[in-house]
């Protein structure tokens, strides 16, 4: 498989006594280490600098997929849709579905999360409907004091007396104070209106966001399944290939899990740039050091 991507730069390992070990094929089974290999992996991932003294690994930058096949034991399971979008994707496959997923992406961006002031339009019906029942009140009592005031004015043939005066004033504050509560009801209807109306927009705004949001998943999902297809032949080819090699170097005894064999595979069909770490058990279930390269096409760290 050697060709299919650009030339894989050696990999370099300084150890904590200030040796370094490089190569596509880097063996530390002889070298005491502290770290798990899950650490080692972390240690290739974090790249350089690093501390003096501490165990650094320089190669290029993993890609997503990286993590999906590293490191690699008798043990490992594997996600294989995901590891498969992260091995279409570290291929730069494009799909129909990309110029679409950027152009919903974009507008759900510039689509800001809608504002509704539930408390306050809350506040504005309380104080809109206090005015109007206010306003209803203020009228029937106005009404009321009009018709005393009558009755005693035609009671008393147009003379004026304390109770006729009394009554006077009575409808005049009354009537002043009607007309001070219809203009704050009014003015209470307007600002109710006004936030009923931003709310009514906010309401359709967060509904537009949603649909975005559905649309985006949704073409997140069609370019996942179509970066998917475009890699699984590749994928089925490469764990033939494995299986192959399985079947003549794997000691009887060996068995190797459906997880392992997808791990491989999708690590040889994958443009690796940093290395991959393997358990020696993993190793010999492979052939060997040399074997196990070749098998992954990628460079390695045995540990």
């Amino acid at each position: 498989m050697s060709g299919r991507f650009d030339a894989v730069a050696d990999t370099a390992v300084r150890l904590p006594d200030g040796s370094t070990r490089d190569g596509p094929i880097v063996d530390l089974r002889d070298v005491e280490l502290g770290p798990s290999r899950d650490a080692l992996d972390r240690v290739v991932c974090a790249g350089c600098p690093t501390t003096s003294g501490a165990l650094t690994v320089h190669s290029p930058p993993p890609q997503s997929v990286h993590r999906h096949v590293s490191p690699l034991t008798p043990a490992t399971t594997l996600d294989r849709r995901a590891a498969l979008a992260a091995l279409a994707a570290a291929r730069g496959v494009e799909t129909p579905y990309d110029d679409d997923l950027r152009t919903a992406r974009r507008s759900l961006r510039s689509a800001a999360p809608a504002a509704v002031g539930v408390a306050e339009l809350r506040t504005a019906r309380r104080r809109a409907a206090a005015a109007g029942a206010e306003t209803e009140r203020l009228r029937e009592r106005v009404a009321t004091i009009r018709g005393r005031v009558n009755a005693l004015r035609d009671a008393d043939h147009g003379t004026s007396d304390d109770g006729l005066a009394e009554a006077e004033a009575s409808l005049s504050e009354t009537t002043r104070r009607l007309s001070e509560v219809a203009t704050e009801r009014v003015a209470a209807a307007q600002r109710l209106e006004l936030l009923e109306r931003n709310a009514r927009s906010a309401r359709d705004t967060r509904d537009a966001r949603l649909r975005l949001e559905d649309r985006v998943g949704n073409l997140e999902r069609a370019v996942r399944d179509a970066r998917i297809a475009a890699v699984e032949d590749d994928v089925l080819a490469a764990r033939r290939t494995v299986t192959a090699r399985l079947s003549r170097t794997r000691p009887p005894d060996a068995a190797v899990s459906n997880g392992v064999c997808d791990a491989l595979a999708v690590a040889r069909a994958a443009p690796i740039r940093a290395p991959v770490v393997v358990a020696p058990d993993l190793v010999g279930a492979l052939g060997g050091p040399t074997s196990t390269h070749d098998v992954l096409d990628a460079p390695i760290l045995i540990h």
